[in-house]
């Protein structure tokens, strides 16, 4: 038993250091996460890209070259599962913050981080995890 929660906290100690977070700049997270995979939006000062790293499909959104929103999902877009779902909120959290699970609305799952920095939203159909800054705005689509 002591070798298996030995294992865990290294591996994600191991995790926490291969995760980017809301704030990061875009040098940042290419470091964490590689080369983009692709740039799939570009628009004014927001820039949308797509990474896969640690096992998952990560977009990230960025505001004039900071991380203000992180996507993520499996590569074949299965579930997510509630180990995937700690996974994401423990390394999405800055040091010294917990997560706190709020009420969701039409099968919705949400959290608030502590310092009130982000927020997690985990939208019923159970294939992506968002982590945001509580202040962002998807920009509209262009016609």
């Amino acid at each position: 038993m002591k070798v298996l929660i030995l294992t865990a906290a290294v591996w994600l100690v191991c995790a926490a250091q291969s995760f980017a977070r809301i704030g990061d700049d875009e040098k940042k997270i290419e470091a964490v996460y590689g080369k983009a995979a692709k740039v799939l939006n570009e628009k004014d000062n927001h820039r949308q890209v797509g990474y896969a790293s640690n096992g998952f499909a990560i977009i990230v959104d960025f505001v004039n070259g900071v991380s203000r929103r992180e996507g993520f999902a499996k590569p074949d877009t299965a579930r997510l599962t509630q180990e995937d779902i700690d996974l994401i909120l423990s390394v999405s959290a800055a040091e010294g913050t917990t997560w706190k699970e709020n009420a969701g609305s039409a099968g919705d799952r949400k959290w608030s981080r502590s310092d009130n920095q982000a927020i997690a939203v985990f939208p019923g159909r159970q294939t992506f995890l968002f982590v945001q800054d509580p202040a962002y705005v998807q920009p509209e689509s262009s016609p």
